[in-house]
Parts: C-alpha cells; structure tokens; sequence
C-alpha cells in the first residue's frame, strides 16, 4: 500500500474498484481540509507583511545611530589611514598630486618620461651578454658570416646532432643532387626536397636505422605514418578491416533483428497458467488487442548407448489482432504445457499441449516428440543409430493479420527438433581370424574416435545418457560440428 510522505494519505491503486476508491478519498480530502485549516489559524498568528516599527520598538537601534557619524562629514588628506585606490595600485607604483590638485598612483617611469642610460650603468648587462653567446654557439651559431642560398650543395653525408643523418647513397662518379633544407625541427623532423638527375637515393637515418629512404625507382618510409593527424593504412591493414566490416554486415544482414515489442503497446499481459482474461480498467471495445499463444514443445527422445535422441518439436505459435469487441467472449485460456521428459532406452519424446484461446477461437498445437535412438546387429556387430527430431507444431495467423493490417508479431508453425548425435558403432570382436583382421582397422580408428571427442567435449560416450532434451541435444550437436 502507497502513502503520502506528509498526511500518510493512501493514493488510489490501477486495479481496484472505483467503489472502493471513494472512501479512502473521503478520508484523504479531510486530512487535506484539516490541514488547511491548520495553516490558515497559524498565519492568523503572524504579523502582516507590510508593517512599520518606532524606533523605540527596536532594541539598541537608536544607541547604535547615535554612534554613528554625520553623511556629510567631510575629512582631510591627513585625516585619512588608508586612501582608496591603493590596493588596485601595481607594486613600486608611486602616489603623485595631478594636476586637478587630486592624488593619484602611477610608475616611476611614467613620472621621469623618455631618457637614456649608458651600458656602464646597467648592472650585469655584460655577464648576460657572454651567456648568450655561449647558448648561441652550443646551439650551431657560425662562427663566421654566412648567407643561407635557396639551393645548397650537401656532399654524401650530412650528420646532426641526436643521431639524425642524411645520406646520399649515389654510384662511385657522384652526379649533381640539389637538396633545399627547409626546417630541422626537434630529434628527427626533417623537411627536404630532393631533384635527383641519376638513380641515386636519398636516406634519412636516426640513430644509426633507416627512417626514409627515397629513390627514383622505388621509396620506403617507417611507419606508422600520419597524414594531418590522422593515421595512414597499409594494404594489409585495409585488406583486414575490410574482411572485418564485411564479416559484420553479412552476420546483421543474415541475424534477425531482435525488437522491443513490449515497448510498442500501452499494456502487456502475459499469462503462463490456465485462467481468463483480466482486462485493465482502461479498456473497451474499441481497444485495439494482439493476442500470441504458442503451443508447448515437445520432449527430446531417449538415447540409446552411442545413438542420441532427436530434439523435441517446437511449439506453434498463433497471432490474433483486432478490437477487444471481436472477440465475442472468446476470453478464457488453456496453456498447452511442454511435453514430460522419457527416461527408458530408446523411447520417443512426448508431444507438448495445445493452448486454446475460448471455444477453439485461437489454438496453437504442441510440438511433436524427438525419436528415440534404437540399434541393429549383423553379422555379430551392433549398429547404434539416433532418433529424428519431432515436428513441430501448428500455428499461424487470425484476424485482421490475414487482411493486410499487421500487428506487432507474425504467427506461424513451430521448428522442427534437430536430429540426435550420429552414433558411433561399436564393434564386436568375433572369434574368426579372418573377420577379426578384417575390421581391426576400422576398430582402431572409431575408438581414436571416441577418444577425440571425450577429450575435446568433455563427454563421455560410451556410458548411456538416459535423457537428452531439445535444446540440450541442439547445443550439442553445434559442439560436436566446431570440433570435427
């Protein structure tokens, strides 16, 4: 039961009768009265938003005025311990009378105006000035006048500082190459461009391994390479992606989509159990109503030593859409149960019940049972065989889904069962000297077999499993399929 968290008033519950809403309204609406009423008599008690007091009524108020000084006093420049404006001064600002006879702040620079010092004056300039030669100098300031050309000749090999080295890997008669140096920037950052008239190559190395490598008959660059920040692909790496994106739309394009009918309709009614139709009170006969009833599956059959059972039938599955009035009282419900599991050797599974929506309005029949595993003996050998999945069962569709005006989801028949695991012969070894040569080979190789499997499934095969439903024996079988 809901409250309210101030009057612990009881709110109104979808679902309950509007008859019996009436007294639990009454009390509400009394509480609610009552605290009104509460509310009014405590304002009654307070003062009126717009009043005055004499200052008499306000404690210490006058004795405080009487402290304080006249508005219009006026004071003396020595009167005064602060001056405002000081703090918004920058520091070594310096207070100076203007020429309105008012004081302000300013720098002692402005105050002494455009002048000049001699370098003896300054305190360290030389100091300052060798320091910046020397930094000059380690960063390859030339030691003589020098004029940088638009083109310059480089001779073989070019070394820079960090390990960075240009090389020029031409023939023994070195020919003219033109190589304008537009920027070295940071270890290994080199801007050239490069007009070879042989089949001679340019290199950039950087600590002593190739970085690029650049000819007339075929380059190299070590990646990875970024082009405005963005990364360059390979071709294998193109290759891939594309086999990735192409595997991804042809796995959505076969996969069925899943969707949130739920999220399509103003109510959901799902019912496992027998019983009738609760409609909610909001309904009429004008509402629009889907109903699916799906039959029950049917149980897989037993298995038999190395012969499975088939997969139990799926249950069918019947859509009704149309307006709550068409119905005709068709409201009452039989749930078709899923069929009981078969325990003996070789028994076929059992089919799953029929779900009726009224007197046969709507009906959607049960799976049929998975085939039970059976086996034969020739010649002295025993053959174990697997059962066939059940069919599944009958459904389809009713109402205005046959009239073009589709609901929310399709009706039809249920998937068959998959059929059980092949079985694995188990031969058995006959006296005769010549049948036994015979099939000792064909022995060897089954038992290898056997073997595999319970190594890779985890699954004993040679003991007997009493029981193998549907969807069990379905995943199962998918193992069995992956590994062989």
């Amino acid at each position: 039961m809901t409250k309210t968290k101030k009057l612990d008033m009881e709110l109104p519950k979808e679902g309950r009768f509007i008859s019996s809403e009436f007294p639990i309204l009454r009390e509400n609406l009394t509480k609610i009265d009552q605290a009104i009423a509460d509310v009014e008599e405590k304002i009654d008690e307070k003062a009126p938003l717009k009043h005055t007091h004499t200052i008499s009524d306000v404690a210490d108020l006058e004795a405080a005025l009487k402290g304080k000084m006249a508005a219009d006093k006026t004071f003396t420049f020595a009167d005064l311990s602060d001056i405002e404006g000081a703090q918004d001064a920058a520091n070594n600002y310096v207070l100076y009378k203007s020429s309105n006879n008012n004081f302000t702040f300013g720098s002692a620079v402005s105050l002494l105006g455009a002048h000049q010092h001699k370098t003896e004056d300054i305190v360290g300039l030389d100091t300052f000035r060798a320091k910046l030669n020397e930094d000059l100098t380690a960063y390859g300031r030339l030691k003589q006048a020098n004029e940088w050309q638009d083109y310059n000749k480089f001779t073989k090999k070019v070394t820079m500082s960090d390990g960075l080295e240009l090389i020029s890997n031409s023939s023994e008669n070195f020919t003219h190459h033109d190589h304008s140096v537009l920027g070295f920037m940071g270890n290994a950052y080199v801007s050239l461009s490069i007009m070879d008239n042989d089949n001679s190559s340019l290199s950039i190395r950087h600590n002593g391994e190739v970085v690029t490598s650049l000819s007339a008959t075929g380059s190299k660059l070590k990646g990875p390479l970024k082009v405005d920040g963005d990364l360059i692909y390979t071709k294998s790496q193109v290759d891939a992606a594309i086999l990735a994106e192409t595997k991804k739309i042809l796995k959505k394009a076969l996969s069925n989509k899943v969707i949130n009918w739920s999220a399509l309709v103003d109510a959901e009614l799902l019912y496992t159990q027998d019983g009738k139709i609760q409609w909610p009170d909001w309904v009429t006969d004008k509402t629009k109503v889907e109903i699916t009833a799906w039959g029950g599956g049917g149980s897989g059959g037993s298995s038999w030593s190395y012969g499975g059972g088939g997969g139990g039938g799926g249950g069918g599955c019947s859509v009704w859409y149309g307006y709550k009035s068409s119905l005709n009282g068709h409201e009452d419900i039989i749930i078709g149960k899923g069929g009981t599991s078969v325990a003996s050797h070789g028994a076929t599974g059992n089919s799953g019940g029929t779900t009726t929506i009224g007197k046969n309005f709507i009906t959607a029949t049960g799976g049929h049972g998975g085939g039970g595993a059976y086996y034969s003996m020739s010649r002295g050998n025993t053959y174990y065989y697997s059962g066939t999945g059940g069919t599944g069962g009958i459904g389809g569709n009713f109402g205005w889904a046959t009239d073009d005006l589709l609901g929310l989801a399709k009706g039809g028949n249920g998937y068959a069962g998959t059929n059980g695991i092949e079985g694995i012969v188990e031969k058995k070894v006959v006296t005769e000297v010549m049948l036994e040569a015979i099939h000792q080979e064909e022995v060897v190789e089954e038992r290898q077999k056997v073997a595999f499997l319970q190594e890779k499934q985890g699954v004993v095969l040679g003991a007997e499993v009493p029981v193998l439903v549907g969807m069990n024996m379905t995943a199962v079988l998918e193992r069995m399929v992956l590994f062989l």
